[in-house]
């Protein structure tokens, strides 16, 4: 599942050249807890740390194991690119 955190500093270039023109959706959460329940990997937020999905969501490019059968592939920029772009609003 392709993700872009929402309130990163992610460009729509960026998210050409990250994905490839594969579908993604836009997370609010910045904990992966919280990013794991809201893409409904897990029920609650319970689930998601007794399973040990905890902490912040990591800056750039990620994989992330959600579960058995899940795997994140997240883009959370936290700088804008040097180049001209048009930001996400």
């Amino acid at each position: 599942m392709n993700v872009v955190i929402k309130s990163s500093k992610a460009t729509k270039r960026d998210i050409e050249v990250v994905f490839n023109n594969e579908k993604f959706c836009f997370a609010e959460s910045l904990t992966l807890d919280s990013l794991c329940k809201e893409l409904g990997v897990y029920k609650s937020t319970s689930d998601a740390r007794r399973a040990g999905r905890e902490g912040k969501v990591p800056t750039g490019y990620s994989e992330i194991k959600a579960s058995k059968k899940v795997t994140l592939f997240v883009w959370n920029p936290d700088e804008f690119p040097e180049y001209e772009y048009e930001a996400l609003t």
